[in-house]
Order: structure tokens, then C-alpha cells, then sequence
């Protein structure tokens, strides 16, 4: 679940630059918007989407992806 589009992530992985994936197991616990709220946020449907960044680097999307209590958020890139 994303907020980037498939040309911003062709655009992002072209340039070599790791951006962060939340997959279909996401439970909407919201632990990696209240780590990185930069990053992430809930849609809708109470579930977490990446925030369109030109990095993600120094953001505490690290640490984002060791809080997910489902392994939902992962690197891509």
C-alpha cells in the first residue's frame, strides 16, 4: 500500500534509492506513523501508506519496520 505512484517508484529505483513497502498484512496499528510520520500515515481504511518522499533516509523508517507487530513494512529499490 502506497501513496507513490509506479512512476515515482520506476523514478526512485533508477536512481537507486531504497524506499519503504507496506504489504496486504498491515493491521492499521499505527506504530510506524507515530515513529515516522513523515513517511508514513493511515488511508482510509485505518491502514499504513507511504508518504511520497525524495528520500527515505534518515528517517526512522528503520526503526518504523522493527516496531510493525506483522512485519508489514519492508525496503524496496
Amino acid at each position: 500500500m502506497s501513496l507513490l505512484t509506479d512512476e515515482q517508484r520506476n523514478k526512485l529505483q533508477k536512481a537507486w534509492i531504497r524506499y519503504p513497502d507496506v504489504n496486504e498484512t498491515c493491521i492499521g496499528c499505527s506504530a510506524c506513523t507515530a515513529i515516522s510520520d513523515d513517511v508514513f500515515e493511515l488511508d482510509d481504511e485505518g491502514l499504513s501508506v507511504v508518504k511520497t518522499c525524495s528520500s527515505y533516509e534518515d528517517m526512522d523508517v528503520d526503526d518504523a519496520i522493527a516496531a510493525c507487530p506483522v512485519d508489514a513494512i519492508s525496503w524496496k529499490g
